[in-house]
Parts: structure tokens; C-alpha cells; sequence
């Protein structure tokens, strides 16, 4: 890990057949601390290496005796296909960011639209206001909405007061 840590390498090359299993645990460290993809290689007929090739950073496989062209071919495979499944993360988590701000701003502008008796376009369009006055998203601002209207709720019901 320290060496990796400092070298940056593109692809490690792991070797499966540590006590222990260190090969497989130093895979999964290096995928997920470093981002580091992983090249298993194995000794033919090693029964450990089936079930724990979907760990996370394996992206290939290689038996002993490993043929150099076999190695280079699997290395560069395993750059690219941990790059798209890095992308796809992302993508993937910036998916989730912008349902979570829509779910935070369909909520909002139900909120608006009960207290304020305003249509989902004036919701919308003030929310989209405040956002540009500010300079924050809007799904902050949406997140404002909800916290006064919790807080104002919490008042009403007598759970919180503002005198001390």
C-alpha cells in the first residue's frame, strides 16, 4: 500500500497466493483508499480465485506461466474498464444529487403552495428567484422552505418557543 500510495501506479499486479489472503485484501485496498485497478494472477488450478474475482478493483485475471502479451493486453483492458466503472460512479452519484434536489424541491413548492394558496408555477418561479437573488441552488433554498416551515410547525404546536 505504501508503495502504491507513492508510486501511483496505473494497474497493480497482485498476486493471489499470499497467506491469508493478503492478495485479495490489498485489491480491495487499493480500489477503494488509491482508485488503483487491479490484475489478479493466480496459480492454475487455485481454487480461491473464482469467488473473488467481483471484488471491487479486480478488473482481470491472469494463470500462471503469464505470457507478456496476455499481460499487456489485460493490464491496458484493466486501465480502461476501471476508468468507465469510475465514470459511471460518478455519473451515478451525480444522479442521486440531482433526484435528491428535486425530491427537496417538489417538496418545497408544496410547501409554498399550501401556506402561500399559490399556483406550482409561482412556487416554482419564487423558489427560482430567491436561488438567483442569492446565489445559492436551489435546492438550498428549497431546504430553507422546509427547515422555517418544520420550525414554524414545531411553534404552532407549542414544541419550541422563541422566548427564553
Amino acid at each position: 500500500m505504501r508503495l502504491a500510495a507513492v508510486t501511483r501506479p496505473d494497474v497493480a499486479i497482485v498476486a493471489t497466493y499470499f497467506q491469508h489472503g493478503e492478495g485479495f485484501q490489498l485489491v480491495g485496498r487499493l480500489a477503494t483508499e488509491l482508485g488503483i485497478p487491479s490484475v489478479l494472477v493466480s496459480r492454475v488450478g487455485d481454487p480461491t480465485i473464482v469467488p473473488r474475482v467481483t471484488q471491487p478493483g479486480v478488473m482481470g485475471v491472469l494463470v500462471q506461466p503469464v505470457d507478456p502479451a496476455a499481460l499487456l493486453a489485460t493490464t491496458e483492458l484493466a486501465i480502461c474498464r476501471f476508468q468507465e466503472t469510475l465514470a459511471l460512479r460518478r455519473e451515478a452519484e451525480a444522479l442521486r444529487r440531482m433526484l435528491e434536489s428535486r425530491k427537496v424541491i417538489e417538496r418545497a413548492k408544496g410547501l409554498l403552495m399550501e401556506t402561500e394558496s399559490i399556483s406550482e408555477k409561482e412556487a416554482f418561479a419564487r423558489l427560482r428567484q430567491k436561488s438567483m437573488d442569492t446565489q445559492r441552488p436551489m435546492a438550498e433554498i428549497a431546504r430553507a422552505v422546509i427547515l422555517a416551515a418544520e420550525l414554524s410547525d414545531r411553534i404552532r404546536r407549542g414544541e419550541v418557543s422563541l422566548t427564553s
